[in-house]
């Protein structure tokens, strides 16, 4: 430890840090501040992505990445690195022409679309970060929202049944099953004024022994 230090620094137009807001478990779009190959444990290479801008987080940075591949690779990461050619902004025509040769100024300052999930250090737990397509991040951070939303918020009570409302008189007769229409009531007798169905006056006199007058 060395205590007789100096050095010097700018701090012109310089915002002072305020330490921002956490990032919580979310979708989040960023863009890509840096990026540089690594050795993984095994001898394999992979690509370390730094990740920042997120609006509304100041200078936050989340850090991920994907192993270099190989002749020897698997679907499984194939579609990681169609996912982060994706997020990057790169069309099916420029990804599906073949062969493609990645360097840093492929992903550098473009932009990120993220899944981000919090670890715990004391418990040794590390951050997740998922690069996801923006078909897949944009359909994945409306159902991550909604379920939210709901886990949140008390449930609705259902609605009432509408109650049925009396049918108006002289409304027409209600259809039954295939359309078909009630059948109509009869018709009402007509009053004869006491002379029989069928009988007039003058053959009523005759039967009586009556005068026609």
């Amino acid at each position: 430890m060395d205590p007789n230090f100096s050095f010097q620094i700018n701090l012109v137009g310089v915002t002072a840090a305020g330490g921002g807001k956490s990032l919580e478990e979310g979708y989040y779009a960023g863009t890509v501040v840096d990026c540089y190959s690594a050795q993984n444990s095994n001898g394999s290479s992979r690509l370390v992505f730094k990740i920042g801008n997120f609006e509304g987080y100041g200078n936050a940075v989340r850090t991920t990445s994907i192993t270099f591949p190989n002749q020897n690779t698997k679907e499984g990461l194939r579609s990681v690195w169609r996912a982060a050619l994706e997020s990057a902004g790169y069309t099916d025509a420029q990804l599906n022409s073949g062969m493609i040769t990645m360097t840093r100024d492929t992903f550098l300052n473009r932009p990120a679309h993220i899944y981000y999930k919090p670890g715990d250090r004391d418990a040794g737990i590390y951050d997740e970060i998922k690069i996801l397509s923006p078909k897949a991040w944009t359909q994945q951070k409306a159902s991550f929202e909604a379920s939210s939303g709901s886990a949140l918020g008390a449930a609705s009570p259902a609605p009432a049944a509408p109650v049925a409302q009396a049918q108006p008189l002289g409304a027409p007769q209600a259809a039954f099953g295939g359309g078909l229409q009630a059948a109509a009531p009869a018709p009402a007798a007509m009053p004869t004024n006491g002379v029989p169905q069928g009988q007039t006056p003058a053959a009523l006199r005759s039967i009586l022994g009556l005068p026609a007058n």
